[in-house]
Formats: structure tokens, sequence, C-alpha cells
């Protein structure tokens, strides 16, 4: 019994200490929703990193078109306010990461607040989310 006991929490230590990393935005999207349902959106590019800790942290980088349906959902779940401040772009963000001037930016405005954004172009419904979790 000592053995199997051994074996089974060897096996879970070992293979819950995998960080994640994924630059294909149907699984970003997955990995950061935990749904497969993209029947609202048009998913172009996705960064994600997950670390290695039960902690769950993540960065999760995400190009899309919502319809206005998910968009005004999203952000009444999240809570989410328009933000009228400026934004610096993480140093570390993927080359194709590019919210435009134009675009409106939401955050959640909560006092732990890490720096997540969430920017939309009302015109064109291109999207962007930065979301960390450290």
């Amino acid at each position: 019994m000592r053995i199997l006991t051994a074996v089974l929490l060897t096996f879970f230590f070992l293979s819950s200490c995998s960080e994640i990393q994924t630059n294909d935005p149907a699984e970003v999207y997955k990995y950061w929703s935990g749904s497969k349902n993209l029947k609202e959106l048009e998913l172009l590019k996705g960064q994600y990193w997950q670390s290695a800790h039960w902690t769950k942290e993540y960065i999760v980088y995400l190009k899309f078109r919502p319809t206005e349906k998910w968009w005004d959902e999203f952000t009444y779940q999240n809570k989410l306010k328009i933000k009228d401040e400026s934004w610096t772009k993480p140093i570390n963000a993927p080359n194709w990461f590019k919210p435009s001037k134009g675009m409106i930016i939401y955050g959640s405005g909560d006092k732990f607040d890490q720096g997540s954004r969430y920017f939309i172009d009302t015109l064109t419904n291109e999207s962007y989310i930065y979301e960390i979790q450290l």
C-alpha cells in the first residue's frame, strides 16, 4: 500500500508541475476562459503562459473579433470599467500586440488589479486582451 501511495503522489506532483505555453489562439482562449465555445469570436492571434505552480499564475495576450453581445456580456460579468488613463504595453508583449490609440480601454478597477487591460475598437470590433494573474 505504501508503494502505491508513493507512486500516486509522485505522479501527482510531477504531472501538476509543468508550465504551459502556447501561441495557438484557440488554445490560448481555452486555457484562459476554460471554454471551447468560439461561436461568437473570431480568434486572430494569441500567446499564453501559465506557471508550474498550483496557484495558476498566468499571462495572456489575445487578439480577436467578438460579437457585440459577447463583449457586452464579458464587460458586465467581469465588472469592467472604461479607463481614461494612459497604458504602457509590457516589454515582453508579442510583436503583434498593438492596440491602437483609438481603442476603448477597460480595466477592473479593484484594489487587486495587476494591470490587466481589455481593448476594443467599436468600429471594427477588433479587440485585444492583456490579462495577468501573478
